[in-house]
Formats: C-alpha cells, structure tokens, sequence
C-alpha cells in the first residue's frame, strides 16, 4: 500500500471527534469518501487492517478518566509505597502515580491512566500480592 495513504488512513483516527455532532459526522462521512475513492480496490482489505490498528493504537493511549482508581484502591494507598510501584513497575516518580490514582487536575487536565498503564499497574499489584504470600508461607 502507498505510505501516503496509509499515512491517511492513520490520521482518519485523529478525526473521529468529528462523530460527536451530527455536522461533524457529515464532515468526517466525507473524508472517509474521499480517501476511500483514492484506495484501489484490492487495497481495501489492507487499509481495513491498517485502520484497526491505528483506532487500537488510540484506545491504548486514551485517558480511562472514567476509572477511579483511588476508590478501588481504598486503604491500600496507605499501605503499600506509591514509590516502589512509581519506580519498578513504571519507571517514573511518586508523583506521577499519586496524580492518577488521585485523578489530579494538572495543567487543566485531569491525569488518568492510560489502558495499558492500568494493565501495569493490576500486574503489579498481583506481583506484590505473590511476594506478600511467598513471605506468608516462609513465616514459621
């Protein structure tokens, strides 16, 4: 396939606010005519393909604002070192991890995990509940 209208089928996705309205919708109908009239027909199974890894690739980088961490988390904030996880499991600082599982407004903006950020965050809070366990068992 052409890079310049893979390029194009990629920056559709940025577009997909347009669907909000019922303007935008007929804007973004039209787009997507134009660009479909460019793709040869037996592009179009590629370009599908190309599409469904650009809108994944969106979903994975969009802010899940309507996860609240910090209730599901409860007293565990308390308990466990936001830093540990901050730096093991994310390589960033306590800082970053406590804005989102706060849901902190930084610059106008709500933090908010990420999809993938909330699968590193579930895997490390199952490592550390297999070390709790591990160190459990060897208590005697």
């Amino acid at each position: 396939m052409d890079k310049q209208i893979e390029d194009k089928i990629r920056g559709l996705v940025s577009k997909f606010y347009l669907l909000r309205t019922k303007e935008g919708s007929e804007d973004f109908d039209k787009i997507w005519q134009e660009l479909n009239a460019e793709i040869p027909l037996e592009e179009r199974r590629e370009a599908g393909r190309i599409l469904r890894e650009a809108m994944q690739e969106a979903r994975e980088r969009r802010k899940r604002t309507d996860v609240d961490v910090r209730t599901g988390m409860g007293d565990l904030c308390d308990v466990l070192s936001l830093s540990y996880i901050a730096q093991h499991y994310f390589q960033k600082d306590r800082s970053w991890l406590a804005q989102r599982i706060n849901g902190n407004i930084v610059n106008g903006k709500p933090c908010a995990f990420t999809e993938s950020e909330l699968e590193i965050l579930k895997f490390a809070l199952n490592d550390i509940k297999s070390k709790l366990s591990e160190t459990i068992l060897n208590i005697k």
